[in-house]
């Protein structure tokens, strides 16, 4: 006779490995951080180009 209920015991929860990264310099910025602030960037220059555009429109009607 086999004891089958400890084999259907599911797998024990296991957080992932930290990462691990190449760091050139230990004051380097994370590329993750510095992508991420590129995104905001280029979405805020967006969203002021698009404003003052809207504004010259409103300026150049009689």
């Amino acid at each position: 006779m086999t004891d089958r209920s400890s084999q259907s015991i599911a797998p024990v929860y296991r957080p992932p490995e930290p990462e691990l990264r190449l760091v050139l310099h230990p004051s380097a910025p994370d590329p993750r951080l510095v992508a991420l602030v590129r995104l905001i960037a280029r979405r805020a220059a967006r969203d002021w180009f698009r404003s003052q555009q809207q504004e010259q429109r409103r300026r150049s009607r009689p």
